[in-house]
């Protein structure tokens, strides 16, 4: 949720406050609306999950496998 929040914060400051400002000649809307599609939040929260797993257990299995004396060697 505080991903969320922050996504409005964030994006109603990048908008332009004139229609000459921003280079686009046109006039730009004040507030850019965030997406936010549920499946894309539930792909991005697998992802993150696997790769956090993938990133403790991978160096802790290889950690696993020496000796308590080559460890400490190290």
């Amino acid at each position: 949720m505080s991903g969320i929040g922050g996504a409005y914060v964030l994006t109603s400051g990048f908008a332009p406050n004139s229609p000459g400002q921003g280079g686009g000649g046109g006039a730009a809307a004040s507030h850019i609306d965030p997406v936010f599609v549920p499946t894309d939040l539930f792909n991005v929260w697998i992802l993150s999950t696997i790769l956090s797993l993938m990133a403790g257990l991978f160096p802790a299995w290889k950690a696993s496998r020496l000796s308590p004396l080559e460890a400490l060697r190290r």
